[in-house]
C-alpha cells in the first residue's frame, strides 16, 4: 500500500528548507575569495571611505538569497522555525568542516605521472581554504544576524498588522545584516586575532578597528543595496508560495505560525 503523498505545506517547508541551507553552505564555501566592484560607477570614496572600490567576499553572492528564503519561512511558518533552521544550517556547515579538509589534504592525482598535481593541491587549497577564525566569526554572526532578523521582522509585522510585507522584510534584513556584518569583520580580523596571535601559537590576518570599521561598512553597504534590489523577487516568493498552497491555504500558515 502507497503511502500518502506529503501535505503541500510540509513539502514546501522541506524546499524552502533545503534551499535555506544550500545557499548557507554555498556562502561558507566560497567565501575565502575577494572580488572588487563599484557601485553604478561609485566607490567608497564617493561615500566618505577609503578606496576607490568596494571589496567583498565572494560569500555574498549567495548569502542575501538566504534574507528572501528567512522572510518567507517566518511569514508562513513562524519565528520558531526559523530559529530551528538556523541552528541545522549551522550543524550541516560545522558536520561539513572535517568533509573539505579532507578533501584539501587528499594529494590531487596526476594523469602526468607525477607523484602529485601540485597545481590541483593549491588550487583547492586556494579555493577552499579559510582561516578558522572566519569560520567561528562567520558562524556567530549568522546566528546573531538570524535570531535579530526574524524578532525585528515579527515585530515589524505586530506593528504594521500584517500589512507592508516590504517594510517588515527590508526592515528586519538591514538592521540584522548591519550587525551580522560588524560582528563577522571585529570577530576574525580584530578580536580573535587580538587573543591568539598575542599567544605566538598561530598568525592570523589582523586587522586595525579603523580598517574593520571600513570593511565592514562597505560590505553593508552592498548588502544593503542587494536587499533592496531583491525586494521583487521577495514578492515572487510570495505570490508562488499563495499559488502553490492555495489563499486559503496560505492565510491558515500565516495566521497559525503568528497567532
Amino acid at each position: 500500500m502507497a503511502s500518502p503523498p506529503l501535505p503541500r505545506r510540509q513539502l514546501l517547508l522541506l524546499i524552502l528548507c533545503g534551499f535555506f541551507v544550500g545557499f548557507f553552505v554555498a556562502a561558507e564555501l566560497i567565501g575565502a575569495k575577494l572580488f572588487h566592484f563599484s557601485l553604478f560607477g561609485l566607490g567608497p570614496s564617493a561615500l566618505g571611505l577609503n578606496g576607490d572600490l568596494f571589496v567583498a567576499t565572494t560569500g555574498i553572492l549567495a548569502f542575501p538569497l538566504t534574507f528572501i528564503l528567512t522572510d518567507i519561512i517566518n511569514e508562513y511558518y513562524g519565528r520558531r522555525t526559523v530559529r530551528a533552521l538556523t541552528f541545522i544550517a549551522i550543524v550541516v556547515n560545522m558536520a561539513l568542516i572535517p568533509v573539505v579538509q579532507a578533501a584539501m589534504a587528499v594529494p590531487a592525482h596526476d594523469f602526468g605521472g607525477a607523484p602529485v598535481d601540485q597545481g590541483m593541491q593549491d588550487a583547492f587549497q586556494r579555493a577552499l581554504g579559510q582561516s578558522w577564525a572566519i569560520v567561528v566569526a562567520s558562524m556567530c554572526a549568522f546566528a546573531i544576524g538570524q535570531l535579530i532578523d526574524v524578532s525585528v521582522f515579527s515585530w515589524l509585522r505586530r506593528v504594521t498588522g500584517g500589512s507592508k510585507l516590504w517594510l517588515r522584510a527590508q526592515g528586519s534584513t538591514l538592521v540584522s545584516q548591519l550587525i551580522d556584518t560588524f560582528v563577522v569583520i571585529f570577530l576574525a580580523f580584530v578580536i580573535i586575532p587580538a587573543l591568539v596571535n598575542s599567544g605566538a601559537k598561530d598568525d592570523l590576518f589582523a586587522m586595525s578597528a579603523g580598517q574593520a570599521t571600513t570593511v565592514s561598512l562597505t560590505n553593508y553597504i552592498y548588502k544593503f543595496a542587494i536587499a533592496v534590489a531583491i525586494t521583487p523577487l521577495l514578492y515572487l516568493a510570495h505570490w508562488l508560495v499563495d499559488l502553490w498552497l492555495g489563499r486559503d491555504e496560505a492565510q491558515r500558515a500565516i495566521a497559525e505560525a503568528h497567532g
